[in-house]
């Protein structure tokens, strides 16, 4: 008798692990950062699809609301997105993922008063949270509030929200600038790094490092005109229309007052022409272009690149890589890319061609890149020589 109860209560408990385990499974993928790993719009639309189905079936949760929330706003649903992060923050008032999630949204469509709140109430919360305290940077460098933004960099550099990898790569876009550069990026992943490590290390302060995505809000274009004296050489730009884009402007500016002016690689082409620059690659220089001043020789970008950047970190086996799969894809391969176009540029010596080539195809082995192939065919060829 006894053995039969302890056998319907095994079979009960295995049940019920099935059944868990069904449920488990039959929960969708989460849905990533972009800036952790990006995917095409039509994906986005199947992640929000599934999310929806699934929040149909189980009922909602916080987690399944910023999931769906997310799917939506990276399809460019951001309306959708909204509705799905106040409803998250409504389930989870104290969750630190919800409160930043929302800010994101509302913060993209001009509330950044309201965002801040959900951000610092993510902060007091949740103070090591890198979301929170990235979107809080990211807010305040919106607004113009540059000391604010400073400090909330320095925040987390100390605390170490930026990983080494990346780190080590705002130090490289850094390192080999001349005095007074001015250096245009585009994105988080060349943005937040080299700002970072001047908020944190007090490196390398004499340069400027705009980000050509927020040049277009009056805020930000405003602050760096306050901030940086040859910025008020000419009437502040107009806003409202393409011809008077405040980006298109300052860079003008800049390129009057004949300052150092650099573009990171990650800026597009199309973004270029934005911006009304058209650098030569062949004065490509580390991890950016030279579009104005006197820069390096070829030799001396190489030597740049061997002698002084930091690449350990590029090929740590102890970093977890599968957790950051766009770090590994796209910013690792910016490196590789670079040194093959600096191969190519003519007054490299032979000595120098063959070490870059040697790191690239170190670091493209690594990350398993799609130019593994190309650069190791390149180091055969200088190693015959």
């Amino acid at each position: 008798m006894r053995i039969g109860v302890l056998l319907r209560a095994l079979c009960g408990c295995l049940l019920l692990f099935a059944c868990i385990t069904t449920s488990a499974m039959s929960q969708p993928e989460p849905v990533p950062r972009m800036r952790d790993r990006a995917f095409d719009k039509d994906s986005y639309i199947g992640f929000a699809n599934q999310w929806r189905e699934y929040i149909e079936k189980h009922g909602e949760t916080v987690d399944a609301l910023i999931n769906l929330g997310r799917a939506e706003r990276y399809s460019g649903d951001l309306e959708a997105a909204k509705r799905a992060g106040k409803r998250a923050v409504e389930l989870g008032p104290d969750n630190p993922s919800a409160l930043v999630f929302y800010a994101e949204c509302i913060m993209i469509d001009g509330g950044t008063a309201e965002a801040e709140k959900l951000l610092e109430r993510s902060r007091a919360i949740a103070p090591d949270d890198g979301d929170a305290l990235m979107e809080l940077a990211a807010l305040h460098l919106r607004t113009g509030e540059f000391e604010k933004a400073t400090a909330t960099l320095k925040t987390m550099f100390d605390r170490k929200i930026i990983s080494r990898p990346l780190q080590d790569y705002g130090y490289n876009m850094l390192v080999g600038l001349p005095t007074g550069a001015v250096l245009i990026t585009n994105g988080d992943n060349d943005t937040f790094p080299p700002l970072a490590l001047q908020a944190g290390m007090n490196f390398r302060t004499d340069v400027v490092v705009i980000n050509w995505n927020l040049l277009r809000l009056p805020e930000y274009a405003d602050a760096l005109s306050r901030k940086h004296a040859y910025l008020k050489s000419a009437e502040q730009p107009k806003t409202g229309t393409a011809a008077e884009d405040p980006r298109t402007s300052i860079a003008q500016w800049i390129k009057d007052q004949k300052v150092p002016l650099y573009i990171a690689v990650t800026v597009s082409e199309e973004h270029l022409e934005e911006l009304g620059l058209k650098p030569d690659p062949a004065i490509e220089e580390g991890l950016s272009w030279r579009v104005a001043g006197k820069g390096l020789s070829a030799e001396e970008a190489a030597r740049l690149v061997l002698e002084r950047f930091r690449l350990d970190s590029a090929t740590d086996w102890d970093f977890a890589w599968d957790l950051a799969p766009e770090l590994s894809s796209l910013t690792m391969t910016n490196y590789v890319n670079s040194m093959m176009r600096l191969v190519g540029r003519g007054g490299v010596s032979a000595d120098s061609r063959c070490r870059l080539l040697h790191r690239a195809a170190a670091i493209a082995e690594f990350h398993h890149l799609d130019t593994e192939a190309q650069v190791k065919a390149l180091l055969k060829k200088c190693e015959a020589k």
